[in-house]
């Protein structure tokens, strides 16, 4: 994850904030996942699981989020 930090932070023609807001709103949403399996013996389907990201990277846009936000204009 490091590693992947200090790229986007070389990227140009991209927002570094909004990818980086993005990167650790995907590995926020694998540790929760990673806990409900671990704690609650469930897990969701992949499909479900990505939804769920589409869904709080929304959450995070309309919380304020603008550098996030600009990943998705267009889309």
């Amino acid at each position: 994850m490091g590693e992947w930090w200090t790229r986007i932070g070389t990227m140009s023609g991209v927002s570094r904030k909004g990818l980086r807001s993005l990167l650790l709103l995907v590995c926020w949403q694998l540790w929760l996942e990673r806990n409900v399996r671990m704690f609650q013996r469930t897990e969701r389907h992949a499909r479900v699981l990505l939804s769920h990201i589409r869904d709080e990277t929304r959450t995070w846009e309309s919380a304020g989020a603008k550098h996030l936000a600009t990943l998705f204009e267009g889309a």
